[in-house]
């Protein structure tokens, strides 16, 4: 996961047979006192699974309203394992031809609402914040003026060896890790005025899942996800 930058991993028996799902949440959320269990002892049961042969586009839009980025695929009657279908292959696959919303501009696509951290947050906070929200990432933001500095994903947090963060502590003589310390920056970003098939081009080519978008002083203003830009393509 943390060498892949996967998010979600299947999980299959001998056979082949696909028996479950690992997120990459699930890992992160491992206590010390399951540091040596298995991944039968943390995997979960799929939400949706698909067939090879079922129509893409309305899988796409399933996914979309499931918050599902990626969905296993099994060939039956086995149920065996034959790959994940995921939200950045219909974007690969939208921007390999003509669309009528490749124009779309990022302002009329992205979320207003938007959570986001700030560099002197603690991870635990932070982590806390992902499991409330049932967020992968944030944009990191200067408290003073919401200038964008950075990016703090899930796979920040592996990446930088993180684990057991609930155990993290921020009082008493050693304070834990702050988001400074495992964001990405300069982050990836774009302007409201940015076309939809720029951003689409973006989230596929650094293999991101979200951008944010800010002004023209690089203040936060929004943020485009994948969910967001392929329900943009659907409509």
């Amino acid at each position: 996961m943390r060498d892949l930058a996967l998010r979600m991993l299947p999980v299959v028996d001998k056979s082949g047979v696909l028996v479950g799902i690992i997120e990459r949440k699930e890992v992160l959320a491992l206590s010390s006192t399951r540091s040596n269990a298995l991944v039968k002892d943390v995997m979960d049961n799929p939400r949706l699974v698909f067939k090879p042969d079922e129509d893409g586009e309305r899988a796409f839009r399933v996914m979309i309203e499931l918050d599902e980025w990626f969905v296993p695929v099994t060939k039956e009657p086995s149920n065996k394992y034959v790959g994940v279908l995921s939200l950045t292959s219909y974007l690969k696959e939208v921007l390999n031809r003509d669309h009528p919303k490749h124009n779309l501009k990022a302002e009329n696509i992205m979320t207003t609402d938007v959570e986001y951290v700030y560099p002197d947050d603690f991870i635990s906070k932070l982590w806390r914040k992902m499991v409330k929200l049932n967020y992968s990432g944030f944009p990191v933001v200067r408290r003073k003026d919401m200038y964008v500095v950075g990016i703090i994903t899930q796979h920040d947090l592996l990446r930088k060896g993180y684990t057991r963060i609930e155990l993290e502590s921020e009082s008493g003589p050693r304070h834990g890790a702050k988001v400074s310390e495992a964001m990405r920056s300069p982050p990836i970003t774009v302007k409201p005025y940015t076309k939809l098939v720029e951003v689409a081009m973006i989230l596929v080519r650094n293999d991101i899942g979200r951008v944010p978008v800010v002004n023209d002083k690089g203040q936060l203003i929004g943020i485009i996800d994948r969910g967001d830009a392929c329900s943009a393509y659907l409509k």
